[in-house]
């Protein structure tokens, strides 16, 4: 039996670690997740999800901010064969780390790689009008989404595509195929395919500020941006009052074939539809504000 460490921290992260503990030749011997951090409005300190199922799993955690010397001590000392990481995120693995393993580790990425490497690689297929997509096991190395790959499971991304439902079924795909892909990969015939590294892309972090629509681009465009954006940071745009005051808007939904948002919130307001309310309101497109009500 491989005995195994899972390095995880997202909701993501718990679709495949509730397949590991299914798995009949592997054993997981340790979880490394983050530490508790503030959340929400009220800066609540909360375990991620991964950390809250370990501890009602009582499973064995360990909680890190970083691989200290007695991090990675602790992580020996459990002796396991084989990692796998699944959203886990910075801080990266060193070649000592990944060394400690016979098998080294295994990350998951929802990418064809070498092709969306980076932290956000669903939305940004979606942003981008991409169809067709891959789930890639990979074995790590020091460099980010460098590594040679194990397999690459293909499925399609639908025209009413979601960041959540994309992640949703990548990681599905993945736990679907962990069994047989994992078997292949620390038995003897294993085989690695180096990433052509001509062909890699990359792109940066979401953010709030960067999830203000642009009104220069199509409507398409536009409504892609609006999916991949859900359910962060949410695609948003300045909408005037009668008085010229500008308040954020944030946009859940976008008819591309008229050009104009659905499902909507004024920043302070409950949700609404952008039809029962553009009466009141106009869509601020130009690029620079005289006027902004926070």
């Amino acid at each position: 039996m491989i005995s195994l460490v899972f390095f995880g921290s997202s909701e993501y992260s718990l679709i495949i670690l509730r397949k590991i503990l299914t798995l009949s030749n592997f054993s997981l011997s340790l979880v490394v997740s983050k530490i508790d951090k503030p959340f929400g409005r009220d800066q609540t300190v909360t375990p991620n999800p991964v950390v809250k199922f370990a501890r009602d799993n009582n499973l064995p955690l360990l909680q890190i901010e970083n691989f200290s010397p007695d991090h990675k001590s602790s992580i020996i000392n459990h002796k396991s064969d084989l990692g796998l990481c699944v959203a886990f995120g910075p801080p990266f693995f060193d070649e000592d780390l990944i060394d400690m393993f016979t098998h080294k580790i295994v990350n998951i990425h929802p990418s064809p790689l070498p092709k969306y490497r980076g932290a956000t690689p669903g939305p940004w297929q979606i942003i981008n009008g991409e169809t067709a997509s891959a789930v890639t096991f990979f074995q790590i190395d020091p460099l980010p989404d460098h590594g040679p790959i194990i397999a690459t499971i293909p499925f399609t991304i639908s025209s009413t595509e979601t960041a959540d439902s994309f992640y949703q079924k990548a990681f599905s795909m993945a736990a679907d195929n962990l069994d047989s892909v994992l078997e292949s990969y620390t038995g003897p015939k294993s085989s690695l395919i180096p990433q052509d590294h001509s062909q890699k892309s990359y792109f940066p972090k979401l953010s709030k500020d960067g999830a203000k629509i642009d009104w220069s681009w199509s409507p398409e465009k536009i409504e892609h941006f609006v999916r991949a954006l859900i359910p962060w940071p949410i695609a948003w745009t300045f909408a005037a009052n009668h008085k010229g005051v500008n308040f954020k808007m944030k946009i859940f939904s976008f008819d591309s074939k008229i050009n104009e948002p659905q499902k909507v919130q004024i920043e302070g307001k409950k949700f609404t539809l952008w039809s029962e309310i553009k009466t009141h309101y106009s869509i601020v497109k130009q690029k620079y504000l005289l006027q902004y009500h926070p």
